[in-house]
Protein backbone atom coordinates (compact mmCIF):
# COMPACT_ATOMS: atom_id res chain seq x y z
CA UNK A 1 0.00 0.00 0.00
CA UNK A 2 1.20 3.34 -0.79
CA UNK A 3 2.82 5.51 1.83
CA UNK A 4 0.14 7.54 3.54
CA UNK A 5 0.05 10.51 5.42
CA UNK A 6 -0.76 11.10 9.16
CA UNK A 7 -4.68 12.10 7.92
CA UNK A 8 -5.11 9.78 5.69
CA UNK A 9 -4.13 6.84 7.82
CA UNK A 10 -6.00 7.89 10.94
CA UNK A 11 -9.44 8.44 8.31
CA UNK A 12 -8.41 4.39 7.56
CA UNK A 13 -8.48 3.34 11.09
CA UNK A 14 -11.52 5.13 11.48
CA UNK A 15 -13.15 3.65 8.53
CA UNK A 16 -11.73 0.36 9.59
CA UNK A 17 -12.93 0.57 12.95
CA UNK A 18 -16.54 1.86 11.59
CA UNK A 19 -17.00 -1.35 9.56
CA UNK A 20 -15.49 -3.87 12.02
CA UNK A 21 -16.44 -2.39 15.28
CA UNK A 22 -12.56 -3.31 16.48
CA UNK A 23 -9.17 -2.90 15.49
CA UNK A 24 -6.01 -4.52 16.69
CA UNK A 25 -2.25 -2.40 16.05
CA UNK A 26 -0.61 -5.39 14.77
CA UNK A 27 -3.52 -5.86 12.13
CA UNK A 28 -3.14 -2.36 11.25
CA UNK A 29 0.56 -2.59 11.02
CA UNK A 30 0.44 -5.39 8.94
CA UNK A 31 -1.78 -4.27 6.65
CA UNK A 32 -0.25 -0.82 6.02
CA UNK A 33 3.10 -2.01 6.41
CA UNK A 34 3.59 1.15 9.59
CA UNK A 35 5.40 0.16 12.73
CA UNK A 36 3.45 -0.40 15.75
CA UNK A 37 4.30 2.59 17.74
CA UNK A 38 3.18 4.71 14.84
CA UNK A 39 -0.37 3.00 14.98
CA UNK A 40 -0.08 3.37 18.81
CA UNK A 41 0.41 7.05 18.51
CA UNK A 42 -2.56 7.36 15.93
CA UNK A 43 -5.10 5.56 18.07
CA UNK A 44 -3.45 7.52 21.23
CA UNK A 45 -4.49 11.20 19.03
CA UNK A 46 -8.08 9.55 18.15
CA UNK A 47 -8.31 8.29 21.78
CA UNK A 48 -8.05 12.13 22.37
CA UNK A 49 -10.20 13.30 20.68
CA UNK A 50 -12.71 11.06 21.39
CA UNK A 51 -13.29 9.32 18.27
CA UNK A 52 -12.18 5.46 19.42
CA UNK A 53 -11.84 4.02 22.67
CA UNK A 54 -8.13 2.61 23.07
CA UNK A 55 -8.04 -0.28 24.84
CA UNK A 56 -5.33 -2.76 25.22
CA UNK A 57 -3.49 -3.93 21.51
CA UNK A 58 -6.44 -1.89 19.73
CA UNK A 59 -9.43 0.29 19.94
CA UNK A 60 -12.94 0.11 19.58
CA UNK A 61 -16.06 2.12 18.96
CA UNK A 62 -17.49 4.69 21.61
CA UNK A 63 -20.85 3.46 23.53
CA UNK A 64 -21.83 6.50 22.05
CA UNK A 65 -21.32 9.34 19.06
CA UNK A 66 -17.82 9.05 17.78
CA UNK A 67 -17.40 12.86 19.48
CA UNK A 68 -15.68 13.82 22.45
CA UNK A 69 -18.77 14.44 25.11
CA UNK A 70 -19.33 18.55 25.58
CA UNK A 71 -18.78 18.91 29.30
CA UNK A 72 -15.61 16.97 28.46
CA UNK A 73 -14.40 18.94 26.39
CA UNK A 74 -15.46 22.14 28.07
CA UNK A 75 -12.63 21.14 30.16
CA UNK A 76 -9.91 20.88 27.21
CA UNK A 77 -8.01 23.65 25.59
CA UNK A 78 -9.74 26.48 27.85
CA UNK A 79 -7.04 29.72 28.02
CA UNK A 80 -6.69 28.96 23.72
CA UNK A 81 -10.49 28.60 23.59
CA UNK A 82 -10.48 31.66 25.19
CA UNK A 83 -8.02 33.30 23.25
CA UNK A 84 -9.97 32.51 20.02
CA UNK A 85 -12.76 34.27 21.52
CA UNK A 86 -11.37 37.48 21.99
CA UNK A 87 -9.55 37.42 18.71
CA UNK A 88 -13.05 36.45 17.16
CA UNK A 89 -14.32 39.88 18.64
CA UNK A 90 -12.14 41.96 16.44
CA UNK A 91 -14.76 41.32 13.79
CA UNK A 92 -17.95 42.08 15.54
CA UNK A 93 -19.63 45.46 15.23
CA UNK A 94 -22.36 47.33 17.11
CA UNK A 95 -25.75 46.13 14.88
CA UNK A 96 -24.38 43.30 13.81
CA UNK A 97 -26.21 40.14 13.41
CA UNK A 98 -24.27 36.99 13.95
CA UNK A 99 -24.65 33.41 14.04
CA UNK A 100 -22.83 30.96 16.83
CA UNK A 101 -22.97 27.39 16.25
CA UNK A 102 -22.78 25.19 18.80
CA UNK A 103 -19.51 24.18 20.21
CA UNK A 104 -17.44 24.59 23.41
CA UNK A 105 -15.55 27.18 21.29
CA UNK A 106 -18.73 29.26 20.03
CA UNK A 107 -19.92 29.18 23.84
CA UNK A 108 -16.59 31.05 25.37
CA UNK A 109 -17.77 33.58 22.09
CA UNK A 110 -20.26 34.01 23.46
CA UNK A 111 -19.14 34.67 27.29
CA UNK A 112 -16.50 37.04 25.63
CA UNK A 113 -19.59 39.18 24.01
CA UNK A 114 -21.68 39.25 27.48
CA UNK A 115 -18.29 40.83 28.60
CA UNK A 116 -18.18 43.12 25.96
CA UNK A 117 -20.04 46.96 25.41
CA UNK A 118 -21.72 45.72 22.27
CA UNK A 119 -25.06 47.91 20.86
CA UNK A 120 -27.59 46.25 18.80
CA UNK A 121 -26.56 42.77 18.34
CA UNK A 122 -28.78 40.10 16.83
CA UNK A 123 -27.06 36.33 17.96
CA UNK A 124 -28.55 33.43 16.13
CA UNK A 125 -27.89 30.21 17.49
CA UNK A 126 -28.71 27.15 17.52
CA UNK A 127 -26.72 25.92 20.92
CA UNK A 128 -28.54 25.85 23.92
CA UNK A 129 -25.21 26.98 25.86
CA UNK A 130 -24.93 29.84 24.21
CA UNK A 131 -28.59 30.87 24.90
CA UNK A 132 -28.34 30.22 28.31
CA UNK A 133 -25.02 32.79 28.49
CA UNK A 134 -26.68 35.58 26.64
CA UNK A 135 -30.15 35.32 27.32
CA UNK A 136 -30.46 37.56 30.10
CA UNK A 137 -28.06 40.12 28.15
CA UNK A 138 -29.39 43.40 27.86
CA UNK A 139 -28.60 44.50 23.87
CA UNK A 140 -28.16 41.62 22.47
CA UNK A 141 -31.81 40.43 20.59
CA UNK A 142 -31.56 36.21 20.51
CA UNK A 143 -33.03 34.13 17.61
CA UNK A 144 -33.05 30.55 18.61
CA UNK A 145 -33.57 27.95 15.68
CA UNK A 146 -35.40 25.23 17.17
CA UNK A 147 -35.46 21.96 15.71
CA UNK A 148 -34.51 18.61 17.15
CA UNK A 149 -32.43 18.48 20.81
CA UNK A 150 -29.22 16.58 20.23
CA UNK A 151 -29.08 16.79 24.18
CA UNK A 152 -25.64 15.04 24.45
CA UNK A 153 -24.57 18.67 22.71
CA UNK A 154 -26.69 21.26 23.63
CA UNK A 155 -28.01 21.47 19.86
CA UNK A 156 -30.32 21.39 17.68
CA UNK A 157 -31.23 20.22 14.30
CA UNK A 158 -32.51 18.41 11.82
CA UNK A 159 -35.19 19.34 9.24
CA UNK A 160 -36.67 22.23 11.48
CA UNK A 161 -33.82 23.79 12.02
CA UNK A 162 -32.52 24.02 8.49
CA UNK A 163 -35.81 25.60 7.14
CA UNK A 164 -35.73 27.57 10.04
CA UNK A 165 -32.30 28.68 8.20
CA UNK A 166 -34.06 29.57 5.00
CA UNK A 167 -35.52 33.06 5.77
CA UNK A 168 -32.18 34.16 8.11
CA UNK A 169 -28.93 36.15 6.74
CA UNK A 170 -26.65 37.22 9.02
CA UNK A 171 -23.55 39.17 8.69
CA UNK A 172 -20.75 37.08 10.21
CA UNK A 173 -20.92 33.59 11.47
CA UNK A 174 -18.53 31.89 13.91
CA UNK A 175 -18.08 27.87 13.02
CA UNK A 176 -16.74 25.29 15.04
CA UNK A 177 -14.30 21.96 13.90
CA UNK A 178 -14.02 18.52 14.76
CA UNK A 179 -11.00 18.38 12.00
CA UNK A 180 -9.08 20.93 9.99
CA UNK A 181 -6.83 20.50 6.83
CA UNK A 182 -5.88 21.97 3.39
CA UNK A 183 -6.49 18.72 1.52
CA UNK A 184 -9.10 17.67 3.20
CA UNK A 185 -10.82 20.59 4.10
CA UNK A 186 -13.33 21.67 7.51
CA UNK A 187 -14.87 18.39 8.83
CA UNK A 188 -16.72 17.42 12.06
CA UNK A 189 -17.82 14.03 13.71
CA UNK A 190 -22.19 14.49 13.55
CA UNK A 191 -23.50 14.63 9.88
CA UNK A 192 -26.99 15.97 11.14
CA UNK A 193 -24.95 19.06 12.81
CA UNK A 194 -22.41 19.31 9.76
CA UNK A 195 -25.97 20.32 7.68
CA UNK A 196 -27.07 22.95 9.93
CA UNK A 197 -23.69 24.15 9.34
CA UNK A 198 -23.29 24.06 5.46
CA UNK A 199 -26.75 25.74 5.47
CA UNK A 200 -25.75 28.55 7.71
CA UNK A 201 -22.55 28.94 6.01
CA UNK A 202 -24.68 29.89 2.87
CA UNK A 203 -26.65 32.66 4.83
CA UNK A 204 -23.42 34.58 6.63
CA UNK A 205 -22.01 37.33 4.63
CA UNK A 206 -18.32 36.36 6.33
CA UNK A 207 -17.52 32.61 7.87
CA UNK A 208 -15.33 32.38 10.32
CA UNK A 209 -14.25 28.95 11.21
CA UNK A 210 -12.58 28.76 15.34
CA UNK A 211 -10.30 26.00 15.34
CA UNK A 212 -7.38 25.30 18.51
CA UNK A 213 -4.61 23.77 17.77
CA UNK A 214 -5.08 20.80 18.35
CA UNK A 215 -7.70 20.58 15.30
CA UNK A 216 -5.73 21.17 12.57
CA UNK A 217 -4.20 18.37 10.52
CA UNK A 218 -6.72 16.31 11.58
CA UNK A 219 -10.10 14.39 9.93
CA UNK A 220 -13.15 14.15 11.40
CA UNK A 221 -15.73 11.51 9.58
CA UNK A 222 -17.98 14.04 7.92
CA UNK A 223 -17.11 17.21 5.92
CA UNK A 224 -18.68 20.71 6.23
CA UNK A 225 -16.70 22.69 3.39
CA UNK A 226 -13.44 23.43 1.92
CA UNK A 227 -11.24 25.73 3.45
CA UNK A 228 -11.11 28.11 0.19
CA UNK A 229 -15.23 28.34 1.57
CA UNK A 230 -14.46 30.62 4.51
CA UNK A 231 -13.17 33.73 4.73
CA UNK A 232 -11.16 33.70 8.24
CA UNK A 233 -9.36 30.90 10.40
CA UNK A 234 -8.88 31.84 14.21
CA UNK A 235 -6.62 29.49 16.14
CA UNK A 236 -4.38 30.16 19.20
CA UNK A 237 -0.60 30.78 19.98
CA UNK A 238 -0.38 26.95 20.20
CA UNK A 239 -0.04 26.84 16.64
CA UNK A 240 2.75 24.98 14.75
CA UNK A 241 4.60 27.11 12.89
CA UNK A 242 4.73 25.13 9.50
CA UNK A 243 1.24 24.74 9.75
CA UNK A 244 0.59 28.18 10.08
CA UNK A 245 2.68 28.88 7.06
CA UNK A 246 0.48 26.48 5.02
CA UNK A 247 -2.88 27.98 6.05
CA UNK A 248 -1.17 31.07 5.41
CA UNK A 249 -0.81 30.40 1.87
CA UNK A 250 -4.43 29.62 1.17
CA UNK A 251 -7.00 32.43 -0.25
CA UNK A 252 -8.11 33.12 3.15
CA UNK A 253 -7.41 34.88 6.43
CA UNK A 254 -5.54 32.75 8.78
CA UNK A 255 -5.12 34.17 12.40
CA UNK A 256 -4.03 33.15 15.72
CA UNK A 257 -3.64 35.25 18.91
CA UNK A 258 -0.23 36.50 18.40
CA UNK A 259 -1.40 38.12 14.91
Amino acid sequence: MDQMDITERQKWIVDKLNRTGSVRISEISQELGISRETIRKDLYSLNQRGVVNAVRGGAVLPTSVKETKYDKRTKMNVSEKKEIASTALRFIKDGFSIFLDYGTTNFEVAEAIKKANFKDLTVVTNSTNVLKSLEYQKGIQIIFLGGNLRQSEGAVLGPLTINNISNIYCDIGFFGVGGITLETGITNHYIAQVDVSRNMMEHCRIKVVLADHTKFELTALYKTTDVANVDIVITDHLIDEKIARQMRLADISFLDSKN
